[in-house]
């Protein structure tokens, strides 16, 4: 099975260095959609900017996920 990291990126960039193993492409992007609901409830402030990058095992990046932390006028509550 494959092997995705997860950057957590907003103007810096915090790499993950050991990843996690994913039965595909679909897979990564649910892990990233939980991991950011993670980071928004860790550090609440609203930052448009930010965002969890999805890297696959050849380094190429196949999505982002947004990390909404607080809704705003830009990013409303769904």
């Amino acid at each position: 099975m494959p092997r995705y990291f997860f950057n957590v990126e907003d103007g810096h960039r915090l790499f993950d260095p050991t990843g996690f193993v994913c039965d595909g492409d679909t897979d990564a992007i649910i892990r990233a959609a939980v991991l950011a609901i993670g980071v928004s409830l860790d550090k609440p402030e609203d930052d448009p900017e930010r965002r969890i990058a999805i890297i696959n095992e050849d380094g190429r990046e196949i999505g982002n996920v947004p990390v909404y932390s607080k809704p705003s006028y830009e990013n409303p509550a769904q």
